[in-house]
């Protein structure tokens, strides 16, 4: 079986999706840090930066519990030709255009593979257009679902050709939309398991502040940690540097990494300051990396 290491991809891939949280910009940081590996599995896909960007294992894995962003990966890995002619259909004015997708509840709450093209399509459009990068599909939380981005749309050829390239190396990965628990079965020595689980921050927003559709609670977090520190595989794990994420890991199990980047959309200067005439300035997060090897 091919061997990887820690090694781009000749042809290193940006994600093709606006994610909060997302790494797209320091994947290549990030997979400085990567070990050698045959296997290789992204339970926390999202914008699956970092398996885009990496060389390709022979056995890969992705998974988010996102039915949207299965519905998407699995319509650009299987249905790419009838994927791309349906968003070659979404012509008009695009606020209205993004309020039809966003009355779609029945796509919305669709799962499996059912109408999976056409859901596919509405995560692309709202994810492209939508405050944020944010599709929250969550009824109690609607209000997060606003068009804000109409340039996200725009140049529709250039999307669909780095699709197409999407789709190629999505081909023979396992895609699925499970909990993070039924994902941890079979791992080995040679698998590298790459985390990046919703911030620890986010667990304590309000509900309408939360970054993601699929939230974590502290047990989650708890539960992740006791799952990870099980497995023989090669664990990376993403969080926000903050007292809670050091005491799930045991510093004498665990190799803490810290790291810093701007974090896109999110600025350091308030509505007053604004109005004062204050520039704004991306916030600088403080991130962790956490592996047991």
């Amino acid at each position: 079986m091919q061997t990887v290491f820690g090694s781009e991809d000749a042809a290193a891939l940006k994600s093709p999706l606006r994610y909060p949280g997302g790494k797209t910009r320091v994947a290549k940081q990030l997979l400085a840090y990567a070990p050698e590996h045959e296997q290789y599995r992204e339970i926390f896909a999202g914008g699956a930066a970092l398996f885009f960007r990496k060389a390709k294992s022979k056995d890969s894995w992705i998974n988010d519990r996102h039915p949207g962003l299965y519905a998407f990966y699995i319509a650009l890995r299987d249905h790419f030709a009838s994927f791309s002619a349906m968003c070659r259909k979404q012509n008009g004015k695009l606020r209205d255009i993004f309020d039809c997708w966003v009355a779609r509840r029945d796509l919305m709450d669709a799962k499996g593979d059912d109408d999976l093209v056409e859901r596919a399509v509405q995560f692309y459009f709202i994810n492209r257009t939508v405050w944020g990068g944010r599709v929250v599909y969550d009824p109690d939380r609607k209000s997060r679902l606003y068009f804000s981005n109409p340039e996200g749309w725009r140049n529709l050829d250039n999307k669909l050709e780095q699709l197409k390239r999407i789709s190629q190396k999505l081909q023979s990965v396992r895609i699925t939309c499970l909990s993070f628990e039924q994902c941890m079965d079979d791992l080995s020595e040679d698998t590298f398991v790459y985390c990046d689980p919703p911030y620890i921050r986010d667990t304590y927003c309000h509900a309408s502040d939360k970054l993601y559709d699929k939230s974590f609670n502290e047990q989650h977090h708890s539960l992740l940690a006791q799952s990870l520190g099980r497995t023989p595989a090669k664990i990376m794990v993403s969080y926000d540097d903050c007292p809670q994420a050091r005491q799930l890991y045991d510093a004498s199990k665990w190799r803490f990494i810290e790291l810093k980047w701007k974090y896109c959309g999110r600025y350091a200067v308030t509505k007053e300051e604004k109005a004062n005439g204050t520039k704004e300035r991306k916030v600088e997060g403080r991130e962790l990396l956490i592996l047991n090897y």
